[in-house]
């Protein structure tokens, strides 16, 4: 039952649909940046966000099963995770550009553009050490947010709290399904908090 559980986390929050997820709490935010635009245009916007940073990111994935270049959906080692990460990034940055040329307010595409380098980071880290991908997209999530309402002054305490709750959630399912070990876990969402906080405050 608690591998089950474990599985139905590890979906929920697949790193690929966590730019969708911010985006989506990013437009229900009380704030300006968000009440500039109408509701048809964010849903224009997060139909284009969820095709390129998930949509065609996992087609991409299903493509290297069928070539022999991943074993499993799950990516389990790291030389799998390679040419992945590489296209995921190429998207991440497709996604970035055509945000900016909507001309919204920077914390729209600035959340994108951090995605976007924090999987070349894990590129990189890849290569040594299989960091948790899981627990860097939720800790970016919770950095996103960190920042924002540092720089805005906003009062976000119960979303900031939601998702440290999620986090844990998250960092349960990967050791329950033995995806990572414990310091893969505490890294990977020390990574992702610290590297989105710093990019939305400076």
């Amino acid at each position: 039952m608690e591998t089950k559980i474990a599985k139905t986390i590890s979906y929920i929050f697949h790193p690929l649909i966590i730019p969708s997820y911010i985006l989506l709490l990013l437009f229900n935010l009380n704030s300006y940046f968000s009440l500039l635009i109408s509701p048809s245009a964010k849903l224009m916007i997060l139909g284009m966000i969820f095709t390129i940073t998930f949509i065609l990111p996992l087609l991409s994935i299903f493509i290297f099963l069928k070539k022999g270049l991943v074993k499993t959906i799950q990516m389990e080692t790291k030389e799998e995770r390679v040419y992945p990460f590489i296209i995921t990034a190429i998207f991440y940055y497709l996604a970035y550009y055509l945000l900016k040329q909507l001309q919204l307010s920077p914390v729209f595409y600035l959340f994108i553009l951090g995605s976007t380098l924090l999987i070349i980071i894990t590129l990189f880290i890849n290569f040594y050490w299989k960091i948790s991908i899981h627990m860097i997209a939720v800790g970016g999530m919770l950095g996103t947010f960190l920042g924002l309402s540092l720089i805005l002054n906003i009062d976000i305490t119960f979303l900031i709290s939601l998702i440290i709750l999620c986090a844990g959630f998250v960092g349960f399912a990967r050791l329950k399904l033995n995806t990572h070990k414990p310091p893969q876990i505490y890294s990977g969402f020390l990574l992702g908090a610290a590297f989105m906080l710093l990019l939305f405050i400076f």
